[in-house]
């Protein structure tokens, strides 16, 4: 009985595979129908932890475009934060674009580009809007021995890899750091993995590490606590930190801004994204958006359309032009993990077309007893469904491949594992199944917001 009830599988794969595709074409057909768009929420993913300063950003314009009835539906902010917003990143370019999904990230997905840690940059997105930009310092502990930006590099040259700086490696942090690198001969800077403002702070507060580079909304929060700074990175000195001179004042050719970008997947129709575009201009020119970025300190900058490109391609140069430490090029995970769920297919078909144990099989010896045949058949079709069943989560987690092809390739090995059943039995597990797969995608879209990818 077991057995059978896992037999149907496939019957509930074909179910579970329309239900889906079904979905997908209902969500893409709004665009052909003339429909006005949104007809439901648009879903920002924020790659970093709620309460962050992405989170507080996207949520501000979240509230004036809901608050003004900017768009016909709401936008719905979700927080999918790790890897340095790489997590995020990677689930919003496999969603499907049709403008029902899109991003709020930040420099962060040129430099996670340009360091190596995700193989994707801009080019795998449709940049929507920039909304937004804020100025980076260098800062130090109120107790160290740096009195200007002069000393440090300086010191840096001296000591090549023992001046440690507190970073997010491969994010705008490490890359304010790079950037002075470049402008000093032998000065190398020793990073260290530490996240996000708050643990830079406490690090150099601690005397665990030497300096690191913050937003000057984080610099004006932290100053009271004993952050001082060395050196703007600006074009000019700001009216928030007049005292704080800039990098160019003190002989170092560094501007380094974090810019808010906005992103769809790539192949969303262009006349939706003119309609997020269009919104999120609206925000950022109303008052109480405005008010709201000048706490942060954050210049209310909007860009779109040919002003967008150009500055994406402008930051780009820059950031490729700045030499990252060689690292050792490892393969492409998702890739492999999902060429093992086929492998695993390939595997339980031979299986069971060649057979362990069975009379034509002369390379296995044959079980001496049915018991003992059956113990064995069943010990290694728990094994191998096991083993699939755990690459299958982990495929599925990592959007290495969309959740249809990945559930196929997981179904049809499960299947292959089993033994044939009676009609009977198939038909009324393939009935259990259909409702098992509307309550699981009820589930994953309803209650956990989650996109299929």
């Amino acid at each position: 009985m077991k057995t059978t009830v896992v037999v149907g599988l496939p019957f509930f794969l074909v179910i579970h595979v329309l239900l889906l595709s079904g979905c997908s074409e209902n969500a893409l057909s709004s665009a052909a129908d003339g429909r006005e768009f949104p007809q439901k929420a648009i879903k920002v993913i924020v790659p970093f932890s709620a309460g962050g300063g992405s989170d507080t950003f996207a949520r501000i314009i979240q509230q004036a475009i809901d608050e003004q009835e900017l768009l016909p539906n709401p936008i719905v902010v979700i927080n999918v934060p790790g890897a340095g917003g790489t997590i995020g990143s990677r689930r919003t370019k496999n969603a499907r674009p049709d403008g029902y999904t899109i991003m709020q990230l930040h420099d962060g997905i040129l430099t996670s580009k340009y360091s190596g840690i995700v193989h994707y940059g801009p080019e795998a997105f449709t940049p929507i809007a920039a909304t937004g930009e804020s100025i980076m310092i260098i800062g130090v502990g109120e107790n160290s021995p740096y009195q200007s930006l002069q000393e440090l590099m300086k010191d840096v040259a001296d000591r090549p890899d023992e001046v440690v700086f507190a970073s997010n490696i491969g994010a705008p942090s490490q890359y304010a750091g790079l950037m002075l690198e470049k402008t000093t001969p032998g000065a190398r800077f020793r990073y260290s993995q530490t996240g996000d403002g708050a643990k830079r702070f406490a690090g150099l507060h601690g005397g665990h590490t030497d300096v690191s580079a913050f937003s000057l909304a984080e610099y004006i929060q932290f100053r009271p606590s004993g952050l001082k700074a060395l050196a703007l990175l600006g074009k000019s000195r700001h009216p928030e930190a007049r005292d704080v001179p800039t990098a160019l004042e003190q002989g170092f050719d560094v501007v380094s801004t974090n810019m808010i970008f906005w992103w769809a997947p790539i192949g969303t129709p262009p006349e939706r994204i003119a309609v997020i575009s269009e919104a999120l201009e609206r925000a950022m020119q109303s008052d109480q958006v405005r008010e709201r970025l000048a706490q942060l300190k954050t210049d209310p900058v909007f860009l779109s359309g040919s002003e967008l490109e150009e500055e994406l391609k402008t930051r780009s140069e820059l950031i490729a032009s700045v030499s990252v430490r060689p690292t050792l090029e490892l393969p492409d995970f998702p890739r492999w993990i999902a060429g093992a769920v086929a492998v695993f297919a390939v595997l339980a078909l031979t299986f069971n077309t060649v057979g362990f144990g069975r009379s034509g099989d002369q390379s296995l010896p044959e079980p001496s007893n049915d018991s003992t045949r059956t113990d064995f058949v069943s010990w290694r079709n728990a094994t191998l469904t096991l083993l699939t069943t755990v690459v299958y989560v982990i495929v599925l987690s990592m959007n290495a491949i969309g959740y249809i092809p990945c559930t196929l390739a997981f179904m049809i090995f499960v299947g292959l594992c089993l033994s044939p059943t009676t009609r009977r039995m198939l038909v009324m597990n393939g009935v259990l199944a259909l409702i098992l797969s509307v309550s699981l995608h009820l589930v994953f879209t309803r209650i956990f917001v989650i996109d299929l990818p």
